[in-house]
């Protein structure tokens, strides 16, 4: 009964973000095959012996204004756009990249669950799954330790940080799976849980998330944080 509107503008949409605001979002350019950063790569994850991500799907760039949306949805609480980053990921996916068996959401641990309310990544991937009919694997996957903010800490710390982070109840014996998250910065919380599902049995893990953290800016995030160990800004 009632026109869709953009989350962004409260413009006439037909499905999440307007396509003028859809405009707006920066494409990565010359994505890697990879690990979904904009080529040429400087440090490519694929030759880190610890990587189990077959591929990164992340169309965007983190930067504004999608940057700011994401935030809302992560921060603000804005659970609504979790279904308009669903439908703009839905529909940047190239049908290729579409055989996939299963969903997967990153988990959040139950503490910071009942202090948001929900999770960003299942609001995501549950759009998703709806959209192009892959089935989102639910209530299977779990945090199992409370870690401290990735956004806090540098490359190898967020490596160390999510060591068994993640327990993962089911058979996913020769399935493919793709783990949804909001955002990929340095890949280390979508190789955790990519480990526990191969761990499960699935034959190939790939990582589908709404943006990609910049190569060099997140080489500038670490060496901030490296610097300052006071306050900052809440960067997934």
């Amino acid at each position: 009964m009632f026109p869709e509107l953009c989350p962004r503008c409260l413009g006439p949409s037909e499905g999440g973000f307007c396509a003028g605001c859809r405009g707006d979002f920066v494409l990565v350019p010359r994505p890697c095959a990879v690990c979904g950063l904009a080529e040429p790569v400087a440090r490519c994850p694929r030759h880190d012996p610890h990587w189990r991500v077959a591929r990164v799907v992340a169309p965007y760039l983190y930067c504004a204004p999608l940057a700011g949306q994401l935030q809302a949805l992560k921060f603000a609480g804005a659970r609504a756009l979790g279904r308009a980053f669903g439908l703009l990921l839905a529909a940047a996916l190239d049908p290729a990249q579409r055989d996939i068996d299963v969903l997967l959401a990153v988990p959040l641990h139950t503490e910071r669950l009942r202090e948001r309310g929900y999770n960003q990544a299942a609001e995501i991937a549950r759009a998703l799954a709806r959209t192009i009919h892959v089935p989102l694997l639910a209530a299977r996957a779990r945090r199992a330790a409370s870690t401290l903010p990735q956004s806090t800490l540098r490359s190898r710390e967020r490596r160390a940080n999510l060591a068994r982070a993640f327990t993962l109840e089911a058979d996913l014996a020769g399935a493919s799976v793709a783990i949804v998250d909001d955002v990929v910065t340095t890949g280390a919380t979508v190789n955790a849980l990519a480990a526990a599902a191969l761990t499960a049995g699935a034959a190939r893990v790939e990582a589908w998330a709404v943006a990609r953290t910049p190569e060099q800016a997140g080489l500038r995030l670490r060496r901030s944080i490296s610097r300052d160990k006071g306050s900052r800004a809440p960067i997934p």
